[in-house]
């Protein structure tokens, strides 16, 4: 049986309306129809679906253009229904780093696992995490839903440290967009922690 077969049929239909181009504007999207489904995005990037690998890139990539966060939770939303869904991490991963300029010129981008190019900047902070007692940065794609740095991905992004350039200030961080994402040092408070 195919994937989208197994696909709640209400949800599979909608999709089909969604035009194809630019983004569906799912944070206008109400829908008063909510229940769960079997689909978890796993902390690796893989989407799997009652226990089945989502294996069709156009699917996990179309399935991505209406996902929502709405408080802690996650939907798959359409105009007529939303299916909460379960996140280990983050909805997204970095999977590559573009750099164009340096120091407070630099421009970073990530490219995600769904195709999408994110400039790191006012609109998509960068934020760092604690993970396994190392600060790990994410990135906001878009409304809440976060893009987390995968390891080739995290280990480019520290190449491009610097200080932050003040007098009174030797922190280390990242420039980007105009912006200086400073890295905590551990101990510090990360933002996204619970402490």
């Amino acid at each position: 049986m195919s994937q989208n077969a197994k696909l709640p049929y209400g949800l599979m239909a909608e999709l089909g309306r969604v035009p194809a181009g630019s983004p569906p504007p799912v944070h206008l999207w109400e829908p008063t129809n909510r229940y769960a489904i079997d689909l978890c995005i796993k902390a690796n990037g893989d989407w799997v679906h009652e226990g089945a690998l989502i294996e069709r890139p156009r699917l996990v990539r179309l399935l991505a253009s209406v996902l929502r966060r709405i408080g802690e939770d996650y939907f798959l939303v359409t105009p007529a229904e939303a299916c909460q869904i379960t996140v280990e991490d983050a909805p997204f991963l970095a999977v590559s780093l573009l750099s164009k300029g340096q120091g407070v010129n630099q421009q970073l981008s990530i490219i995600t696992n769904v195709g999408d190019e994110i400039a790191i900047g006012a609109q998509h902070p960068l934020t760092f995490h604690a993970l396994a007692e190392a600060p790990v940065p994410y990135v906001e794609v878009r409304d809440g839903l976060l893009a987390k740095f995968n390891r080739p991905c995290y280990y480019d992004c520290m190449g491009h440290l610097a200080e932050a350039g003040g007098s009174d200030d030797a922190s280390l961080g990242l420039w980007s967009g105009g912006l200086f994402y400073a890295v905590p040092e551990m101990g510090e408070s990360l933002d996204g922690d619970d402490a």
